[in-house]
């Protein structure tokens, strides 16, 4: 029975949802909180499109191969200059603060032969204002940039052409050129396309609920994989079998908390099969024995098995006792409604009472639970079919009074009397004892029973613990053993077959 990967991670996400769900509803509160507390933020964009050519130097006749790449690049270098923002604070005449200040608000964006100018600021006006200046003075400023070089090489050529005594044609053809490349020289700037209006960017309830919520996702997984290294606590009967050396005989899912019997018709059908299937598989091969039922720590619904176990069997035709044998916490008698004062399996080993005198009989064929003394008291109830007859389903319970512990009588002849006497009345005796690691009584019984039935509650108990129970284990006689997990999560799919139409 080993459960693989996907069903491992199904296991962790249905007991981690709850945290998962928290986080990212924490992660999606607290962004828009931050959000909000940073206040309202607007951003525009004015857009400057550019000639994929040189049309200045086109029709001044100029020409050559020009790389692509690096006209971008050097595109935008310029356009990202602080001599720009410095142009451009200075036209604006001061309503746009300083270079430093339009420089940090601004986000410059090249591609192909745009250039975006971005502006955000918690002013929607400044914002569109800004991405204006910017887009306006790009032109001029770039032409200026460009006609400087030009204007240079004009004077130079024109001051060569005064040195010589006759003007050279070649130098002259030269020089008109350059005069009208000067002319059209504008920074290959088509079209300036405005800021029309601000966008609002800050708080956008959808974008930082996402974002939160992707935040918090990831701290939840962050805090679930730690969560999974540290807590060792059983959950899978991979990890009992591993543990215990032992193979896991049935899984049975977590019983509604006032209900911790399957005898009562309302609970057979969906209960029932369940402890039949632990049933079958634990008296598989054998017609008859005595069957003790432990677990590593108190609290693991080990009374619960047992009592459910012993119906399940009672329910095979079988003449079947459960015995109470944890003295310090004896609780068969509470599930089962025996009176609190009966005498019980004390009276039979420390002052020789015969069996008859302290069992009770418990017919399962009713709606509700209604023990009857074998010697005739009963508990309000006679709990018979009407006829005086014994009913056809009937479960005979030893109970026992809380003595504290029963000392050298469970490691006396006394006790092999009384099993040997249990074998010989009923066809399987349930034993309910008491924690093995908590109390001796397990060991003590472990040389009496056939088979030691270790019950595991999912997500009780951690690794290490139950590595200890396998240690203690070992050192009991040669005895056949198994494990049961119960307490597992419900799944509905599980048990709609059985379910009521």
């Amino acid at each position: 029975m080993r459960t693989n990967g996907t069903e491992t991670l199904k296991a962790v996400a249905r007991r981690s949802w709850l945290i998962v769900f928290v986080l990212v509803l924490v992660g999606v509160a607290n962004m828009n909180l931050l959000r909000h507390s940073q206040g309202s933020q607007f951003k525009a964009s004015a857009r400057v499109i550019l000639s994929p050519t040189d049309l200045a130097a086109t029709v001044a006749g100029f020409s050559g191969y020009v790389d692509p790449a690096l006209v971008d690049q050097t595109e935008g270098a310029l356009a990202e200059s602080q001599e720009l923002f410095e142009q451009a604070a200075a036209s604006g005449l001061g309503r746009y603060g300083s270079a430093a200040r339009l420089r940090a608000g601004t986000q410059v964006a090249k591609s192909g032969s745009t250039i975006d100018f971005s502006v955000t600021s918690s002013d929607s006006e400044y914002a569109v204002g800004a991405a204006d200046l910017l887009a306006r003075t790009y032109p001029n400023w770039r032409a200026a940039l460009s006609s400087a070089a030009v204007t240079e090489a004009v004077k130079e050529v024109e001051n060569e052409l005064e040195n010589q005594p006759t003007r050279d044609p070649d130098l002259v053809a030269q020089l008109n050129r350059l005069r009208t490349f000067r002319t059209l020289v504008t920074g290959n700037v088509l079209l300036v396309e405005p800021a029309d209006e601000a966008i609002k960017t800050r708080p956008s309830p959808v974008r930082d609920s996402l974002l939160g919520g992707l935040i918090g996702l990831f701290i939840a997984f962050v805090v679930v994989a730690i969560r999974e290294a540290v807590d060792t606590r059983i959950r899978s009967e991979a990890e009992i079998e591993d543990l215990l050396d032992l193979p896991v005989l049935g899984t049975i899912e977590a019983l509604p908390r006032k209900t911790p019997l399957i005898a009562t018709r309302r609970n057979r059908d969906r209960y029932g099969d369940v402890y039949a299937l632990l049933a079958a598989n634990l008296t598989h091969g054998r017609t008859s024995g005595v069957i003790a039922v432990t677990s590593a720590t108190p609290g693991e619904g080990k009374t619960t098995t047992a009592v459910n176990l012993a119906i399940a069997l009672a329910r095979r035709a079988s003449r079947v006792a459960i015995v109470d044998f944890d003295p310090r916490r004896p609780s068969v008698a509470k599930v089962l409604k025996i009176p609190p004062d009966a005498r019980g399996v004390e009276s039979v080993l420390l002052d020789d009472a015969s069996l008859e005198s302290i069992t009770w009989c418990v017919p399962l064929n009713g709606n509700s639970i209604a023990p009857v003394a074998a010697d005739g008291r009963s508990n309000g109830s006679n709990g018979s079919n009407g006829s005086g007859a014994e009913p056809q389903e009937v479960l005979r319970v030893i109970p026992i009074r809380n003595i504290g512990q029963l000392g050298e009588a469970l490691s006396s002849s006394a006790l092999e009397s009384l099993v040997s006497r249990l074998r010989d009345e009923f066809d399987y005796v349930v034993l309910d004892t008491g924690p093995a690691l908590s109390v001796p009584d397990p060991t003590e019984l472990a040389h009496v029973v056939d088979f030691v039935l270790i019950v595991v509650r999912h997500g009780r108990v951690s690794a290490s613990t139950l590595r200890s129970l396998n240690r203690l284990h070992r050192s009991w006689p040669k005895t056949d053993a198994g494990a049961v997990l119960v307490g597992a999560p419900r799944h509905a799919d599980s048990y709609a077959y059985y379910a009521a139409r």
